[in-house]
Formats: C-alpha cells, structure tokens, sequence
C-alpha cells in the first residue's frame, strides 16, 4: 500500500514526561571517546562528576523525547530503511541530569520517486519539565523502496556546501574495537553492531559502528578542536551519513572554521571512503 501523504505530514506524538541522570550522561560521553586519556584535565568534566558534569550536545540522540512510535502502522519496506541524516539544535546547554517533557512529529515527507524512494524526517521537541525549551531532534529516514505515492518533490533541506578549500584542520580519532559494544549500551541494541553473524547476513564483513557513533564521535572533535570543549558554545549540529565504520578503524575529521559556521567531513582514510558529509556545526562566539 503506497504511502499518504497527508496521514504522515499531520502525525503528531502524545506529549510524554521522561528523565535522564548523570549516569547515562558520563556513558554516552564515554561511548563516543571522552576519557580515553583518564588524566586529560580539559576531558575530565565530561567523564566525572564533580565540580560540575558536562554533556557532549550529541547525547540527546540518545535522551529521548518522542512520543512512542510516530510510524506505527505505515506500511514500509523496512529492509530498505536507512538512516540518511541527523540534525539537533540546542536551545540551551544539557544539564547533567534533568525532568523532561518531550514530543514528536513528522516535519516533512518527500517523494523522490517510484524508482528513487522518500524521505521522512522526524522532529522530537523537548523542553524542561519547567517549561523552558532544551532542544530539537530531527532524523531523516530515506525510505528507498517506498518512491511514487505523490507527494512533493523536493524538501525544504538542502545539503550543507562543503567550503572549496582545503581543511583549516583535521581532529584523528582512533575508535576502540570494542566501542560498538559500549555504545549499543545507549539504547540500541541492534545485533548488526554486536554479533558477527547478524552482520554478515546484512551483508557487512563484520558488526559495523553505529551511524550515531560516529556522529558523536565527530561531535567530539568540534569540541575539542574548534570549542575548547566548551559544549555550550554548540548550537546545532547536523550531518549526513555516508559509509559505515568499522570499530577500530580510525577516523579523521577534517574542519572549516568560517565564523559562526563549522563545516566538517569524517574519513576512514584505510578504506578511502567519507563515512559522515555535509556536516555543518553553528557554534557561538
């Protein structure tokens, strides 16, 4: 059954209270590659929690927030759906632990045709149980065997252009072969992360690092390169996603600094692939 357009564009997620506390911040920190060095002073506060704990802004990835399952009972080819992109926009900085009210929608749906598949993105909105908006999460999911129901062709998005220069630096981050199995203790537990012979049925030599991974993984050397792991100065961050990685591969972030505008690209540069493009960070002064 094709898809409907206007059933999608007006799903709207119940309202829900929800909570997070320090103990899954300095994981998800951790996860991502924070504390590898457990004497890097500047890296300190985002795995322990005196005087003050941080969190990397990519943590609300895995925080929560949406109303259930936005999708229940849209009848897609889940064997063809891919994670195509990830955008948060921080309204303020995350606390170390907080009471929450979150909700979700569908922010848009684009038809790029029956032999070209559509795109859903999903939008969760979350605000402190005070009332004060904390931030916006929006997943852009490419649906590539679900093309030609009829809706628009072209979404309000357009890709982030990469700046026409060479890198004005680039951050080299050695991922743990066990970093997939410390990750997945987010919340997704996916065995195509984890079990070798999932894997290989999917079509991978071997469990493949979560895209959401690497995300924070390149979260990590904004921080550190461009913010002097100040994560409040991150006001958005977005990216597509292009190849998977393989944990214990390394992976290097190139970096544009232009102003406010931090545009960056991660590379495996053993397998010459681009695992995450079009990356583009706004960053307070």
């Amino acid at each position: 059954m094709p898809l409907d357009y206007d059933d999608l564009i007006s799903r709207r997620g119940e309202e829900r209270a929800f909570s997070y506390v320090d103990t899954q911040v300095m994981l998800y920190n951790l996860s991502v590659g924070m504390g590898r060095d457990p004497l890097d002073a500047k890296e300190a506060p985002y795995v322990f929690e005196l005087p003050a704990l941080r969190a990397v802004p990519t943590a609300v990835t895995v925080l929560g927030g949406g109303g259930g399952n936005i999708l229940a009972g849209v009848d897609i080819d889940r064997t063809k759906l891919l994670h195509g992109e990830q955008r948060i926009t921080l309204h303020r900085p995350l606390p170390p632990s907080a009471q929450l009210i979150g909700s979700s929608r569908i922010s848009e749906v684009t038809d790029k045709g029956a032999d070209k598949g559509a795109i859903i993105a999903m939008a969760s909105d979350v605000r402190l149980a005070s009332g004060e908006p904390l931030y916006t999460s929006e997943a852009v999911m490419f649906l590539r065997g679900d093309g030609g129901f009829g809706g628009p062709s072209k979404s309000r998005f357009t890709p982030h252009v990469m700046p026409d220069r060479a890198p004005d630096l680039t951050h080299v981050t050695e991922t743990r072969p066990d970093q997939a199995l410390l990750y997945r203790l987010n919340g997704d537990r996916n065995p195509l992360h984890a079990q070798a012979e999932f894997a290989t049925r999917a079509g991978f030599p071997a469990p493949i690092l979560h895209g959401l991974c690497s995300y924070g993984i390149a979260c990590r050397a904004v921080l550190a390169s461009v913010c002097d792991y100040d994560a409040a100065r991150i006001k958005s961050f977005g990216v597509r996603f292009t190849s998977p990685v393989f944990p214990g591969e390394t992976i290097a972030t190139d970096i544009w600094v232009d102003g406010e505008v931090v545009s960056f690209r991660c590379r495996v540069e053993a397998r010459g692939v681009t695992s995450l493009n079009n990356g583009r960070c706004i960053i307070s002064a």
